[in-house]
C-alpha cells in the first residue's frame, strides 16, 4: 500500500529529491547521478584509494564499490568502512544509502 506523500505530487524545491529516489527505485541511476556518486566517494577516501577504486551506483540503499585489488578492498572493509558510509550518507542525504558493498575487479 503507497502512502500519501509517494502519491503527492513534489513541491518545487523537492523536484530533484523526488526525481532522485524515482531513479533509485527503478534502478536506473543515469550516469550523471552515477559520476556524482563516485565523485563524493572520490573526495571522501582521498587520491590514493581514489585511484583504485570506484563507487558505482546504488541499488535498494546499498553502494557498490569496485575495487582493484585485495589490499585496497581490506583497508575499505575493515579500517574506513564505517566512516566512508557515514560521510556518504551525510553528503548524500536524498540518496537512502544505508551501506556498502565491495566488488573486487581486475
Amino acid at each position: 500500500m503507497r502512502n500519501a506523500s509517494e502519491d503527492s505530487p513534489a513541491l518545487p524545491g523537492s523536484l530533484g529529491n523526488a526525481l532522485f529516489k524515482l531513479i533509485r527505485q527503478k534502478g536506473l541511476m543515469n550516469r550523471s547521478a552515477t559520476d556524482a556518486l563516485d565523485a563524493e566517494w572520490k573526495q571522501i577516501v582521498g587520491p590514493e584509494l581514489a585511484r583504485r577504486s570506484n563507487a558505482r551506483k546504488i541499488k535498494d540503499g546499498i553502494v557498490e564499490v569496485a575495487v582493484t585489488n585485495s589490499a585496497v578492498l581490506e583497508e575499505l572493509r575493515g579500517y574506513m568502512h564505517q566512516g566512508v558510509l557515514e560521510q556518504l550518507k551525510a553528503r548524500l542525504p536524498d540518496s537512502g544509502i544505508r551501506g556498502l558493498r565491495y566488488v573486487r575487479v581486475r
